[in-house]
């Protein structure tokens, strides 16, 4: 496909299916109205990806920041979150249909929004005290380190510190300035708010798949808004390729420092990442690749970001991601099979689409007519994963052997690219299915 209908397709999909609705956006309106009343402006923030315009549906969490006062090293909020506790059971008035439990945590005020027993969605109201100011003059923050988890992690890590006696740790924080960064980034170019939603969903389809997956929603939207700052004018498509053609080179050391503390990085649990980790994380990146690059006008844009795992079958096995090539094809390419005449029996043919044929056997591989221009053709030689030899090599010009020699049964094929200026234009497939005589 064109890089065009991609993008119109990819941004549908954003739009449809990931982006909040109408209704949902009313809801968070009328909620975080009922907690600031009870707050009082200017004592209140929002933070998380809602106000950052990269939330994804359902939307589950929402935090809130209860700005308390200036910072001191002796902070200590309990008393304050006591009579916060107070003032939201008698003076907060519940916008849903839902029921709202209202608890106190060790550093937070929950909002729970249940039916019949079960959670919907939540607010957490968490304290924060001024601490300084940020590039553009606004307030900077102290919070509790809870907040760097995810919902589903705060009360299990919660619990894990009061296990061992320890307390809890407070850590600088800015988020008027990542609020302000997303909205700039946002205002120059809206593909920047649907890509983070791609990659999103994409995570969050990694994390149903396998709850080992270890990479943070927040280190992600990061890595595509420092895509956006580089290259402005950029579209979807371009942020989102880039993203995951250089995923291995983003997880393999920390490189986004903390706006609130440029002595850490947002990332830095990448360091501790284990082999195993860094392993998954690459055969779904390649998942999702091999799809983009076969993505097609009937294709789903759900089965792109619905995680699966590619294994790749041998060390020799690549794909034109691999050399940073993105398939956008506006033309036809055709390949011709040559099959040479065998001494002793079958004669010289030109295989056929279905592309059946015997064991020792040699074939020349060629373009066929009409051939668009094009700086340079690669060729794909991808035998059975099954085979004893799977391989999977890209070569310039001309298969790595010319003639190839058949000699594995199974379902093999070969593929040729035309590339110009950097892009896949055109591309063909030959099979090349093997059976014993």
């Amino acid at each position: 496909m064109k890089k065009d209908e991609i993008c119109s397709k990819l941004r549908t999909y954003v739009r449809e299916e990931l982006s909040p609705t109408a209704s949902e956006r009313k809801l968070v309106s009328s909620l975080y109205k009922s907690v600031c009343d009870v707050l009082g402006s200017p004592a209140w923030l929002q933070i998380g990806s809602y106000p950052r315009y990269t939330a994804i549906r359902p939307l589950h969490d929402l935090d809130v920041l209860y700005i308390i006062g200036e910072w001191s090293a002796d902070a200590d909020p309990s008393e304050t979150l006591t009579e916060l506790k107070a003032a939201l059971d008698e003076e907060f008035e519940n916008p849903t249909d839902y029921t709202a439990k209202i608890t106190l945590q060790s550093h937070s005020v929950t909002i729970a929004f249940e039916t019949e027993g079960e959670e919907v969605f939540a607010v957490d109201v968490v304290p924060a005290y001024k601490d300084g100011k940020n590039g553009d003059g606004e307030d900077k923050y102290q919070v509790p380190e809870v907040i760097r988890k995810n919902r589903a992690e705060r009360r299990v890590f919660v619990e894990q510190l009061e296990k061992a006696g320890q307390s809890m740790t407070w850590i600088p924080s800015d988020p008027r300035g990542y609020i302000n960064q997303a909205r700039d980034v946002n205002g120059v170019n809206g593909d920047f708010s649907k890509a983070v939603k791609l990659v999103k969903a994409w995570r969050y389809s990694c994390k149903e798949h396998n709850e080992d997956f270890p990479l943070k929603s927040f280190h992600l939207e990061l890595l595509v808004t420092e895509f956006f700052r580089r290259s402005p004018a950029a579209s979807i498509f371009d942020a989102v390729f880039d993203f995951f053609v250089r995923l291995p080179e983003y997880i393999a050391e920390p490189r986004l420092r903390d706006k609130a503390d440029t002595t850490r990085f947002v990332d830095a649990y990448v360091a501790e990442l284990t082999d195993k980790e860094r392993d998954l994380v690459a055969r779904l990146r390649d998942h999702f690749l091999i799809a983009l690059e076969n993505i097609e006008e009937d294709s789903s844009v759900a089965d792109l970001v619905a995680a699966g795992e590619r294994h790749r079958a041998s060390n020799s096995e690549q794909y034109l991601f691999d050399q940073g090539i993105p398939v956008l094809t506006e033309a036809t390419l055709t390949i011709i099979g040559n099959v040479q005449q065998r001494e002793g029996g079958f004669r010289a043919r030109i295989l056929d689409a279905l592309g059946v044929i015997e064991v020792d056997r040699k074939i020349d591989f060629q373009l066929g007519p009409r051939t668009p221009a094009a700086d340079v053709f690669k060729w794909k030689v991808k035998n059975d994963d099954n085979s004893p030899q799977p391989r999977g090599e890209i070569t310039d010009h001309r298969t790595l052997r010319s003639p190839e020699h058949t000699k594995y049964n199974g379902r093999h094929f070969v593929e040729c690219f035309a590339i110009r200026n950097g892009v896949c234009i055109a591309r063909s497939r030959q099979n090349v299915v093997l059976r014993a005589e």
